[in-house]
C-alpha cells in the first residue's frame, strides 16, 4: 500500500500587499519596517498576511478610517498591530486586488493623528491617479495597435 505524502493546506491570498512607491522610487513603509527590526517587523508582517488571506476583515484587526468618493479615491483602512505593549498602525487601501501599504506609524494617541491620515490619503490619491494614467495609455496603445492591422 502506497501512502500519499501529507501536504499542508494551501492558503490563497484574497488580496496581495504591495508597498507604495514615491515618484523618487522610495518605499516609505518598507523603509520604516526595515529600521524597526524584530520582533516588531515580524509581527507586522504576520498581521498584514492575515489581512491578505482573510480580506474583508473588520475590527479588532482592521478599521476603516476614511471613505473614498469618486474615481480617484479609495477607502483608507488601518491594520492594527500590538508589539510588546506598543501600538502601531499600517494605513492601506485596496485597488485591483492589491493591498497598497501607504503609511506606517507608532500610535501615541487615542485617535489617529490627522497628519498621518492626510499623508496616507495623499499617497492613495497619487497611486490611483498614476494607475488610471497607465490604464489610459494601455487602452490608447491597444486602440492604435488595432488600427494598424
Amino acid at each position: 500500500m502506497i501512502s500519499k505524502p501529507i501536504t499542508a493546506p494551501v492558503h490563497t491570498k484574497r488580496i496581495h500587499a504591495v508597498f507604495y512607491k514615491s515618484e523618487l522610487g522610495n518605499e516609505p513603509v518598507k523603509e520604516v519596517l526595515l529600521k524597526l527590526g524584530r520582533p516588531a517587523k515580524t509581527i507586522v508582517g504576520e498581521d498584514i498576511r492575515f489581512v491578505e488571506l482573510n480580506w474583508r476583515v473588520d475590527r479588532p484587526y482592521v478599521d476603516r478610517l476614511r471613505s473614498g468618493r469618486g474615481e480617484f479615491e479609495k477607502t483608507l483602512y488601518e491594520v492594527r498591530h500590538t508589539v510588546i505593549n506598543i501600538e502601531y498602525r499600517t494605513l492601506f487601501f485596496v485597488s485591483n486586488s492589491k493591498m497598497v501599504l501607504v503609511h506606517f506609524f507608532k500610535k501615541t494617541s487615542q485617535k489617529a493623528p490627522k497628519r498621518d491620515l492626510d499623508l496616507g490619503w495623499e499617497r492613495m490619491k497619487k497611486w490611483v491617479h498614476a494607475e488610471k494614467q497607465i490604464d489610459q495609455q494601455l487602452k490608447k496603445g491597444n486602440r492604435n495597435h488595432a488600427q494598424e492591422k
